[in-house]
């Protein structure tokens, strides 16, 4: 399976961390040179500074983890050239934003995950009854 980040400050970067330390390797990566910390951990990988470009490796999910406003915008661009998404939260910036990202994935069948790190807490999913 290949992988596109989109966005690498903090968020990104640890994404490729655990990416890497379960064994993946066929990862793309696509920044815009904003964030500040230091570029020795993505040596080896493609990094492209346009997602256009970097979609043009047909990578088959993309990871957004860039900054909140240009959620949205990298996946309706993702949804469009066929990839699976991985969303970080906020997964818009503005609710009324979300129409644009159903009407993007109408009619395809792609999968949509959003990062929610307390999904899986069983002391939460036991006191307030989620995911019963």
């Amino acid at each position: 399976m290949k992988l596109l980040i989109a966005g690498l400050g903090s968020i990104g970067r640890r994404h490729l961390r655990n990416l890497l330390a379960l064994g993946q390797k066929d990862i793309v990566l696509y920044r815009t040179n904003k964030s500040s910390l230091p570029d020795e951990e993505l040596a080896g990988f493609p990094v492209e500074h346009s997602l256009e470009y970097a979609l043009e490796h047909q990578p088959d999910a993309v990871i957004v983890s860039n900054p909140t406003y240009l959620h949205i915008k990298t996946a309706v661009f993702a949804a469009k050239a066929g990839c699976d998404l991985f969303l970080e939260k906020p997964i818009a910036f503005h609710i009324d934003e979300l129409s644009e990202l159903e009407m993007a994935v109408s009619g395809r069948d792609t999968r949509i995950f959003s990062a929610f790190q307390f999904r899986f807490n069983l002391g939460l999913k036991k006191n307030h009854g989620i995911f019963r």
